[in-house]
């Protein structure tokens, strides 16, 4: 999402992470809600690599998210999801989904007090 005139770079690149963030958190919560479930594959997202590769092109608006199945070794039952895993998973991206919240309000902030100052 970009509103002209007020977007730049830092603001595209904390949407993009939020994008990848709620991604991420959609994943974990499948992985945890199949977690007894016969022959699945844990979830697992990336979009920390292209917004890198993205923000170094100057355009992080073309940065993607990537679903891919892990390759962790299996369960008797064929399932692969690690509950620890994805609970400490779940916790750090939710730090992280703040985080990103609180950068972009700080930018929308900074925009209202100089909207307000002129």
């Amino acid at each position: 999402m970009s509103i002209t005139g007020i977007s730049d770079a830092v603001t595209a690149a904390l949407h993009q992470a939020i994008n990848g963030l709620d991604a991420r958190q959609q994943a974990i919560s499948s992985n945890i809600a199949n977690l007894e479930t016969p022959n699945y594959l844990a979830k697992e997202v990336d979009f920390e690599s292209s917004l890198r590769a993205a923000l170094d092109d100057g355009d992080p608006s073309k940065a993607t998210v990537s679903v891919s199945q892990s390759l962790a070794a299996t369960r008797l039952n064929g399932n692969n999801v690690n509950i620890d895993f994805e609970l400490l998973a779940s916790s750090e991206n939710v730090m992280r989904q703040k985080l990103a919240v609180q950068a972009l309000n700080a930018k929308y902030q900074l925009l209202r007090t100089a909207i307000g100052n002129t």
